[in-house]
């Protein structure tokens, strides 16, 4: 059969056309294309997992997308992070004003906004006007954040995680679905008491450098997104964790339960 005949593709003329930039992704039945391009995504953090994300949803073109990151370019960024420059890192520039720009370059019909600002200081009011909330952070203490004001706002967040050729993605669907809180242990709490001095301040000395191999934060990256698009297309109806092994390229899902300690479901 001539596919450019089949009644199908005669009802979507927009599919032949070479002028339409988007009509691969409009083969794909089970993506609510209109759906995702009307949506609002939120991506936190814009290093190395935040450079593959905003990357990807730039060329779907969501009606806003939004960037959060306080913190600038340094040259230790350009060996992992595609969107910036040389030219950033000279000026150190802020990472979300440079990741919104290129990601404008990407796509034109991409609506961009940046927010160079610490992602802590910003609540439940914030995170409620998206669709989904995409954590690209490494800081613990700043993803229990992200989770908990979504959580409380009803936002699904999706939190991504890599450390040198290990990845890990979680899906959080509230009310439905048990948090990025339910996961953590007594080691991950004090992690997040070491940012903080002894005297409730937050502590003068950096986070613990994170390794990061650029192949691997492109897998992670690319999941946080496609699991995004899955959300917006109502394709996700559970939660999930799914844990990546570089060494073996092996992706495995494990089931997360409720924790009856966990604050953000008492």
């Amino acid at each position: 059969m001539d596919t450019l005949s089949s009644p199908v593709l005669q009802e979507q003329p927009h599919i032949r056309s070479s002028e339409d930039r988007y009509s691969r992704i409009r083969l794909i039945r089970e993506l609510d294309f209109g759906g995702i391009r009307s949506s609002r995504i939120c991506v936190v953090g814009a290093g190395a997992l935040g450079n593959e994300v905003i990357k990807n949803l730039a060329l779907y073109a969501p009606s806003l997308m939004t960037v959060v990151d306080s913190d600038r370019v340094d040259y230790t960024n350009l060996g992992r992070c595609f969107l910036f420059d040389r030219s950033d890192a000279e000026t150190h520039r802020s990472k979300a004003e440079a990741a919104s720009s290129r990601a404008r370059l990407l796509n034109p019909d991409c609506s961009v906004e940046c927010f160079p600002m610490d992602a802590t200081t910003l609540d439940h009011t914030f995170f409620s006007r998206f669709s989904v909330v995409i954590g690209c952070v490494d800081s613990i203490r700043t993803r229990l954040h992200l989770n908990s004001n979504c959580y409380y706002a009803g936002i699904p967040y999706i939190d991504g995680g890599i450390d040198g050729l290990n990845g890990r993605i979680q899906v959080v669907l509230p009310p439905r679905t048990a948090c990025y809180e339910c996961t953590l242990n007594g080691s991950h709490m004090d992690s997040v008491d070491s940012e903080y001095s002894c005297g409730g301040r937050e502590a003068s000395f950096p986070s613990r450098r994170i390794p990061s191999e650029p192949a691997v934060a492109g897998i992670v990256g690319s999941i946080q997104s496609l699991e995004a698009v899955k959300i917006v297309s109502h394709l996700r109806k559970e939660g999930t964790l799914l844990l990546y092994d570089g060494r073996t390229c092996i992706l495995s899902e494990l089931e997360v339960q409720f924790s009856p300690i966990c604050p953000n479901h008492t």
